[in-house]
């Protein structure tokens, strides 16, 4: 999740700054985010950093396998 959303960052042409400032949380928080490191970032904030970029989170089964749908967006990304 981290890398896609770094790439929704630079696609809107926005630093980390820009973006933390955005959707109301500090630089480190996305550095981390979009690195994978840190602790847990909590499911508000990453609702809140999506949303700017009108984007939302999908709950699916886990080990369901993948609809048409899925594989189409895997390869717009």
């Amino acid at each position: 999740m981290g890398r896609q959303i770094a790439t929704l960052r630079r696609e809107q042409g926005w630093n980390q700054t820009e973006l933390a400032q955005r959707a109301g949380v500090s630089r480190a928080f996305v550095c981390n985010l979009e690195r994978g490191t840190g602790s847990d970032p909590g499911v508000r904030k990453i609702l809140n950093i999506l949303e700017l970029f009108s984007c939302t989170l999908k709950i699916v089964e886990q080990d369901a396998p993948p609809t048409l749908d899925d594989l189409l967006a895997e390869q717009e990304v």
